[in-house]
């Protein structure tokens, strides 16, 4: 794990990439622009041209930490999502440190399984998964990132669910 901090290429495109939600937002759009590019998910005549951060944080999940953030695109695309979730590796550090350690030794291809399954299957899966956009992984250094569309967070009123079925 003493290369946790390092800035190593990713074993599936080969570029240099975030693994935090801060190093995201300073390598901005020329960065999201050509991981785009690289994984086949945007026209190679469009651009990332602003990146910020949304409001909110998601919390749930053990096995890496999330945020979201939007981007602009130079080109409108109703192909294109504008609204993004990031899944990267919990900091080795804190209350998160023994998760990251799990998930860097034990755990281990699971998060290349996982961006994989977006890659390669999204397409042949028998039901809608949230569409790919950038995923890659370090064996180096244990970092990783997957970037997808958002899904829209359920917000229930209390008592608001579906009850059991008339019999």
């Amino acid at each position: 794990m003493a290369k946790h901090a390092d800035q190593a290429p990713g074993m599936l495109y080969n570029l240099e990439f975030p693994w935090t939600e801060q190093g995201l937002m300073e390598l901005g759009p020329e960065w999201l622009t050509k991981a785009f590019h690289e994984a086949g998910t945007m026209p190679k005549d469009n651009r990332v041209t602003r990146v910020f951060a949304s409001e909110g944080q998601v919390t749930t999940g053990n096995n890496g930490g999330k945020f979201l953030f939007q981007v602009e695109y130079e080109k409108e695309d109703p192909d294109l999502h504008t609204n993004l979730f990031a899944k990267v590796p919990f900091p080795l550090e804190g209350k998160t440190r023994s998760d990251r350690l799990s998930s860097s030794v034990y755990k281990q291809p699971q998060e290349l399984y996982e961006i994989n399954t977006y890659r390669l299957l999204e397409a042949t899966l028998p039901m809608r998964i949230p569409r790919f956009y950038f995923g890659d992984i370090s064996n180096d250094t244990s970092n990783w990132i997957l970037i997808t569309e958002r899904v829209a967070f359920a917000s229930p009123e209390p008592f608001d669910f579906a009850g059991p079925g008339e019999k």
